[in-house]
């Protein structure tokens, strides 16, 4: 049995947490740690310890689809978030503009999946034109009429980076004892909307953009 497609898992110290996309749920399975890479890779046996909880709910499947993800990309170890702002361009405003009116209807269906359903423009860009753009982004950030957790900010930031034709890794991480989760926004080692200090605490579990699956 394999982990569902759209369920990821990532072991932290000797326990194992997982997120339902799908569902917008994150699970604990405690002692854990050590089946979850099997989950993903050569699949584990029905009776195995810990599975019986993960097939209860509704987590696990039979087809090996579950196995093909791409790895997950390592933290960041810099952010452009204390730079100096980039003046932005009037080209930014209504890609800009069409982020937040996603955002908002995001907010209203609820749940993890609207947030990540965003289109992307067919136009070339390499990294670097992401953080570029992430650096004007910020400088517009003031004027956009939303508040939000890390899920919002990081949505809109990438809403505007797929508005503009570019792309980014949009990263979950999860810590234990207590549970947290957050996410962040990078390009690369560059994390494009938070401070690369606060995310050493987290593991990532799962990622939508560019370099994941």
């Amino acid at each position: 049995m394999f982990l569902r497609p759209d369920v990821h898992g990532v072991a932290v110290g000797p326990d194992a947490v997982l997120l339902d996309v799908g569902a917008d749920a994150y699970h604990c399975l405690p002692g854990g740690g050590e089946i979850i890479a099997s989950l993903t890779t050569i699949g584990v046996r029905a009776g195995d310890p810990g599975v019986t909880a993960l097939a209860d709910g509704h987590l696990l499947t039979r087809d090996p689809e579950g196995r093909s993800r791409r790895p997950l990309p390592p933290l960041p170890i810099r952010s452009i978030i204390h730079e100096r702002p980039a003046a932005c361009l009037l080209s930014d405003v209504a890609p800009a503009l069409r982020a937040l009116v996603g955002i908002q209807r995001a907010r209203r269906r609820g749940g993890l999946l609207p947030y990540l359903r965003s289109e992307r423009r067919h136009v070339a860009g390499d990294s670097t034109d992401s953080v570029e753009a992430a650096r004007r982004f910020w400088t517009l950030m003031p004027y956009l009429p939303i508040e939000g957790e890390c899920l919002v900010r990081s949505a809109l930031l990438m809403r505007f980076l797929h508005a503009r034709g570019l792309d980014a890794d949009w990263v979950f991480g999860v810590r234990l004892h207590p549970f947290a989760a957050h996410c962040w926004v990078q390009s690369g080692d560059v994390c494009l909307n938070d401070d690369v200090e606060r995310l050493t605490a987290y593991t990532p579990i799962f990622a939508a953009g560019e370099g994941c699956s």
